[in-house]
This record gives C-alpha cells, structure tokens and sequence, in this order.
C-alpha cells in the first residue's frame, strides 16, 4: 500500500518498529499509521490491515475529537492526532486553542498514567504552541498558568532546569504586568525550588518569600493560596535552621489548612501542617536554647514524627 508525506513536522513513532523521527510516511488509506520506510510498512501490514480505514471527513474527526474531550477518553482523543495540523490549518485561533488543549491534556493524562517521556515531551510541544496563541487573543491568566505547567514537566520530569527558569520568571513577568498575584506567586515559588537545587540558597528563599508575599494580596481573594509557598518556604527553612522564622509560618500553616479543610472537606495540607508542626516542636525539644515549645504545638506530636536534618 502506498504511503502519503505526514502533515506534522513534529517527531512520530513507526507504527511498527516504534522508532522516533520526523518526515515519517503514513498510510495513504488511513492516514494515522506512520512509517520510517518501506520495509516496515510492508512487514506491518498484516497487522495494520485490520484496523486500517478510509480517511475521515474532518467534519466528523472534529467532532469525535470534542466527544472523546468531554467523556475524558485520552485515548479516544489521541486516536485522532494524526489529523491535528490538517484541523489546526483550517481554524480560528480559538479554535485552535481547543484543538490543542485537548490534545495536551491527553498528553498530560498518559504521562501520569505511564511516566512516559514521549508523552511528556509531546506535552511540552504543545503547550510551547498553546502560549503564544494565548497571548494573542489576551487570555494572559491562562498563558502564565501554561507557562508554569511547561515549567514544572521540564524541571521535574525532563530535567531541562535552564529552560524551566526561563518560562518561570516569563510566567512571574505576565503576573507582575496583568496584576495576577496567584500566578506571579506560583512562578515564584518555582523559581525558588530551581534557585535551591541548584545550591542557591540564599536566592531560593528570598523568591519563596516574595512568592509569600504575592499569595497574600491573591486576586482571587483565596486563602488557599497561601498553602504551597507556606509549605515550600517552611522545608527550606528547616533545611536553613532558621528555626526563629519557621515557628510563625508553621503556626499560619496549620490555620490556613484548617480553613482550606472545613472549606472543601478533604485538604492534604492539613496533615502535612501537623508534620511540620511535630518537627518544630521536635527542633524545639532538642534545642533548648530556641526556648520552650509552644503550648499548643504539644498534642500535635502524636500525629506525626520527622526526624530533624
């Protein structure tokens, strides 16, 4: 059966040897199965043959693709990916915008599920297509929040640190110039991580205190908000011994947890405030010199038990 040139220039899978390249062939038939030659086409066809259909009018892949996207069907809309640039070409920005979130959050979907890199990479892709185009019809909350999801997949899973810090502090300069506090605090406390892996300590808790500081003036009017640089700011404390600003966060923690718990019925937050507060008053105990626990810190050591660094 003869092949058709692949409409994307983004790296593909050999529907029979799983080699990864680009300039793949497809089935001119089906056009979803890809193929890095001849040989494997033909030694796949067996195979393929069983599922191999004509090509679907894009009319319809549309809107199979927007049914797979409500039920949630990751896999339903991954089916259809080998179309996306043919869509892409003839929609609006908006809805190109769908098209691709769709096709990430599938991404997103397998990479939890699987831990796969090539999802993860796929992923990356495209959110790195999604920002622009929401910076170009003005949805600059949801461009931040892209910008710092790109940067968590490349710093935690794919370990490009350099480029994680860039999209960082692009995600902290569309808060700091739109007035989002939430998201220029998010930005921050990634910053920060990045600053304290990479031994810059000093660095890192100066931006998980500025990332404090704008969760306090939120827009969103959400104490929630607060958790993440509370908690984050609070374990490189610790790892600090600045044990005289730790004791307040750790107070504020455990409030601001127990809020977000009567609020919503179930915070994880909330055990981990008892977690830090059983290793303050732990610290506490085994340094005299840092004065007497708190009072009210006692009944929370049966709750938790970390040894101190």
């Amino acid at each position: 059966m003869c092949t058709a040139p692949a409409m994307a220039d983004s790296a593909e899978s050999c529907a029979h040897c799983g080699k990864q390249g680009v300039g793949f062939k497809r089935c001119s038939r089906c056009k979803q199965a890809s193929y890095c030659g001849a040989a494997c086409q033909n030694a796949n066809w067996k195979r393929h043959k069983k599922k191999c259909a004509p090509l679907v009018p894009l009319q319809d892949v549309a809107a199979k693709i927007d049914a797979a996207h409500e039920a949630e069907d990751w896999r339903g809309v991954l089916k259809w990916e080998g179309r996306m640039e043919e869509l892409m070409a003839l929609r609006s920005d908006d809805d190109c915008l769908a098209i691709l979130s769709a096709f990430s959050k599938a991404h997103q979907a397998g990479f939890h599920e699987t831990g796969s890199k090539d999802h993860a990479r796929s992923f990356v892709g495209l959110l790195e297509r999604r920002i622009p185009l929401l910076g170009t019809v003005q949805r600059f909350r949801d461009q931040g929040e892209a910008m710092c999801k790109l940067s968590d997949i490349l710093l935690h899973f794919l370990e490009r640190n350099s480029e994680a810090a860039t999209w960082y502090q692009r995600a902290r300069d569309v808060g700091a110039a739109h007035g989002f506090f939430s998201l220029e605090s998010r930005a921050c406390v990634g910053l920060g991580k990045a600053a304290i892996d990479a031994g810059r300590h000093k660095e890192g808790l100066a931006l998980l205190r500025n990332a404090l500081v704008a969760a306090e003036l939120n827009e969103l009017d959400d104490p929630a908000c607060e958790l993440n640089p509370l908690d984050v700011l609070i374990q490189a404390l610790f790892k600090a011994r600045a044990i005289d600003e730790v004791e307040p966060l750790v107070l504020r923690y455990r409030e601001a947890a127990k809020a977000e718990s009567e609020k919503e019925g179930v915070c994880f937050a909330e055990f981990d405030s008892l977690l830090c507060s059983a290793r303050l008053h732990e610290v506490l105990c085994m340094h005299p010199a840092f004065g007497n626990p708190l009072p009210q810190l006692s009944n929370c050591f049966q709750h938790g038990h970390i040894a101190s660094d």
